[in-house]
């Protein structure tokens, strides 16, 4: 799924609340390079490749950010036998002067946006 910056933003807004976000800071890997552009291009492939969010440019002023948005399709069934896909939107922030990221993801399913957020931050940890 790829979103203009004004349809992700709106998303992201009507997404806000405690029991649809999830959020966590990591330290990047002792061994890693220096956060660089390079290393959050390497970032960012993870992010759409890896983890298969369209990638939606734009959103940020900088270059430490990287904004993604996916569905996630479960085998779950609805009322009507349909299968139940969930809306995910994450959010990569990079401070390099702490080498750190902050990973922030958000659903209208808190054991979505928790889900989402940990596979980020291993694949992160993994960059």
């Amino acid at each position: 799924v790829t979103l203009e910056p004004g349809a992700f933003m709106q998303r992201w807004k009507s997404l806000e609340g405690n029991d649809r976000e999830c959020q966590e800071v990591v330290k990047a890997p002792p061994n890693a390079p220096p956060i660089d552009e390079e290393y959050m291009d390497r970032i960012s492939h993870i992010i759409t490749d890896g983890l298969k969010f369209g990638r939606c440019e734009g959103c940020d002023p900088t270059p430490w950010t990287i904004s993604g948005a996916a569905t996630f399709r479960t085998g779950s069934k609805d009322a009507k036998g349909n299968n139940i896909n969930v809306g995910c939107l994450v959010r990569v922030e990079a401070n390099p002067q702490a080498g750190a990221f902050r990973v922030t993801t958000r659903t209208l399913h808190p054991l979505c946006s928790k889900a989402v957020k940990n596979v980020a931050l291993v694949s992160i940890k993994l960059a």
